[in-house]
């Protein structure tokens, strides 16, 4: 077995139990709402912290999410130009679409890894009802950028690549 299948291996688990903290998180902002909405409206009693929860979950859950939508080529796209071009060209543009999406989450995990970095080093807090240090809700977005980023660059094998699903599937997506 080599380092590469075994490093595929752990990123697939890592993005796998990142879907599962997604799922919490939706769980969670679901739960805030209905503890909200009983506590303000039956009970005459706000919670100060649901819409924080609500908040911190919503950038928890999606950049948790994202690298599993990217491996699983969840994304939507418009697929109109691979029926327009010729056969011969479709696989190079869904190559290159993939090629512009690592290139795009890869800048965005540096800009965002740095501001995380920033704030930390910094002790910037979030001013909320509790205060709550930003890098803490921050860190999700590096990882999820750098992880879709790696995912991205895995799909950039041309043999997988299949042509004749492009159209149907804009290159993207499970057949």
């Amino acid at each position: 077995m080599n380092v590469f299948s075994t490093a595929t291996r752990w990123h697939d688990r890592l993005t796998t139990a990142g879907y599962y903290v997604g799922c919490l998180a939706l769980a969670i902002i679901f739960g805030a709402y209905i503890i909200e909405v009983f506590g303000r409206y039956f009970f005459n009693a706000p919670q100060w912290w649901a819409s924080e929860a609500v908040s911190y979950s919503l950038c928890a859950g999606t950049f948790m999410m994202m690298p599993y939508v990217t491996w699983k080529r969840g994304h939507v796209a418009v697929a109109l130009i691979f029926d327009v071009l010729p056969p011969r060209a479709v696989r190079p543009a869904v190559w290159f679409t993939y090629l512009m999406g690592a290139v795009a989450c890869a800048l965005a995990a540096w800009i965002t890894g740095g501001e995380t970095v920033r704030q930390w080093a910094n002790d910037v807090h979030i001013m909320a009802v509790e205060p709550v240090p930003k890098y803490l809700i921050s860190w999700f977005l590096p990882f999820g950028f750098a992880s879709s980023t790696l995912h991205f660059l895995r799909l950039l094998d041309w043999r997988k690549i299949d042509p004749a699903q492009a159209g149907a599937l804009g290159g993207f997506g499970e057949s």
